[in-house]
C-alpha cells in the first residue's frame, strides 16, 4: 500500500502496542529505494511497482528471520520503508544489521533494468511520550533527502532558529521521596512538527560531525536556565549529558568550566553522564577530561551502565561517582530473578568502589519496592514523572 504516515496507520498502532508492552522506546528501521522515477521512465510504472513489490518480499524475509516472525514491514509514501521490529531494539543493535539488510537487498532484482538497487537505510528510535505518527514522519522526511543537505543544514537550522530546548526528568531519593535532582534532556521544538525528541537531531548532528556543537548549545541552554532558577530548584543536581565526540576534543573541560562561569551556575551542581561506549575509543584521553571537570566540581555518571562492555578495568581507573542502572533491568526487577541478580551486583560493585547508584525507567510501585530493597539510592521514572520544562519542576517539587 503507497501511503504517508497518519495516526491511523498499522505501523502507528503496532508501535503503541509494543510501548505497552515493553515500557521502552522502540527502534525502527527505515529503507528507500534510490532512483525510482528513473526505473519508470525507463521501464515503466508496472516494472517498478513490481520492483517495489520484491523489495518489500525481502523485506518481510529479513525482517522475520532478525527480528520475529512478529515484526512488521510497511509501504509508506513513495519508495520508502518501515520495519518494526517484534521486540524492542536499541539504535546500535538495529544499526548493526544495516550492513546485512544491504546485502539482503544487494541481489539483482529483475525489475530493475541496471541489475542493483541504490538503497538508503536508517535506524531511528520511537519515544514513548511524544506523538509517534509525527516521528515516523520525521525520520521518514529526513531520510527522503540527500544525507550532504539534509544533516548539517538541519542542524544548523534548528541551532539558528533557538529550537532545541530542555526538559528535564525529576530523580527521587529512594529512601524519603524527594526530588534530589533532575537529569536535562534535549528536545527539538520543530517549526511543523511540534516537540519532538533528541532522536532526529542527534543522529543528523553525528552524521554531519556537528555533534559537539549541538551539545555545546544545549548546554548552554540548560545553564542559562538553572541560572535563573529560584532558590528552591538551586538545590537540584543537574545531570547533562557528553558524548564520545565531545571527550574527543581535548578543549572541552576548558570550554565546559568557562561556560559554567559566563552562566553563573556553581559545578558543583552538575553531574555529566556519558556511556561506556564513550569512554572506549580513547580511555586514556577520556580519563584526563573527566578528572579536569571533575576537579572544578562536576560529579561524572555512567549511563546505561550494564548495556555496554561494562569494563571493570575502566570503573576502576576513571573518575566516576554515579552508576545509572539502565531501565532494561530496572523494567522487570519486580518480577525477573536474573534482573534482581543483575541489579543486586551492580550496587555491590558500586558499593564497594565508592559509588552511588541510580536506577533509571521505574513505573510502577513494585520495582520502588525492589529498589528500596535492594539499596538503591536513587531513581527517576514515569511513576512520577517524565521529562518536563523547567517552569513546572516547582510544582512538582511542591
Amino acid at each position: 500500500m503507497n501511503r504517508t504516515i497518519d495516526s491511523d496507520a498499522a505501523s502507528v498502532r503496532h508501535i503503541e502496542s509494543l510501548h505497552t508492552q515493553a515500557g521502552a522506546d522502540i527502534g525502527v528501521i527505515l529503507v528507500q529505494v534510490d532512483q525510482l522515477a528513473r526505473i519508470n521512465n525507463s521501464a515503466g510504472t508496472e516494472t517498478g511497482d513490481a520492483l517495489l513489490e520484491e523489495v518489500a518480499r525481502r523485506l518481510e524475509n529479513f525482517a522475520g528471520d532478525e527480528f520475529g516472525h512478529g515484526s512488521l514491514v510497511e509501504r509508506l509514501d513513495g519508495p520508502r520503508f518501515l520495519i518494526v521490529p517484534a521486540m524492542p531494539l536499541s539504535l546500535g543493535a538495529l544499526r548493526a544489521q544495516e550492513r546485512a539488510l544491504h546485502v539482503a537487498l544487494a541481489e539483482p532484482m529483475v525489475g530493475d533494468p541496471n541489475g542493483r538497487l541504490a538503497i538508503r537505510i536508517a535506524a531511528a528510535l520511537i519515544t514513548r511520550d511524544e506523538d509517534i505518527a509525527n516521528q515516523l514522519r520525521s525520520a521518514s522526511d529526513q531520510l527522503g533527502r540527500p544525507a550532504s543537505a539534509r544533516d548539517g543544514a538541519m542542524v544548523n537550522a534548528a541551532l539558528s532558529r533557538h529550537e532545541v530546548v530542555i526538559h528535564y526528568q525529576p530523580q527521587y531519593d529512594v529512601g524519603t521521596g524527594a526530588m534530589t535532582g533532575v537529569e536535562a534532556l534535549l528536545r527539538w521544538q520543530h517549526p511543523e512538527l511540534g516537540l519532538l525528541g533528541a532522536g532526529p537531531l542527534v543522529t543528523a548532528a553525528r552524521a554531519a560531525r556537528l555533534e559537539p556543537e549541538l551539545t555545546e548549545h544545549a548546554h548552554r541552554v540548560a545553564l542559562a536556565e538553572m541560572a535563573n532558577w529560584p532558590p528552591t530548584l538551586a538545590k537540584l543536581r543537574v545531570s547533562l549529558n557528553i558524548t564520545a565526540a565531545d571527550l574527543g576534543d581535548s578543549e572541552f573541560a576548558d570550554r565546559f568550566a568557562m561556560m559554567t562561569k559566563w552562566a553563573g551556575v556553581d559545578p558543583d551542581r552538575i553531574t555529566l553522564e556519558l556511556t561506556e561506549q564513550a569512554m572506549l575509543s580513547d580511555p586514556a584521553s577520556a580519563a584526563a577530561q573527566l578528572a579536569q571537570l571533575r576537579a572544578i566540581g562536576c560529579a561524572i555518571a555512567i549511563d546505561d551502565f550494564g548495556t555496554g562492555y561494562s569494563s571493570l578495568s575502566l570503573l576502576a581507573r576513571l573518575p566516576i561517582d554515579y552508576l545509572k542502572i539502565d531501565s532494561g533491568f530496572t523494567r522487570t526487577i519486580d518480577g525477573s530473578d536474573r534482573d534482581r541478580i543483575v541489579v543486586r551486583a551492580i550496587v555491590d560493585l558500586a558499593r564497594a568502589l565508592g559509588l552511588l547508584v541510580v536506577a533509571e525507567g521505574i513505573e510502577n510501585e513494585p520495582q520502588l519496592v525492589r529498589l528500596r530493597e535492594l539499596g538503591v539510592a536513587t531513581w527517576q521514572g514515569f511513576l512520577k514523572s517524565g521529562p518536563v520544562p523547567g517552569d513546572q519542576l516547582l510544582a512538582l517539587m511542591e
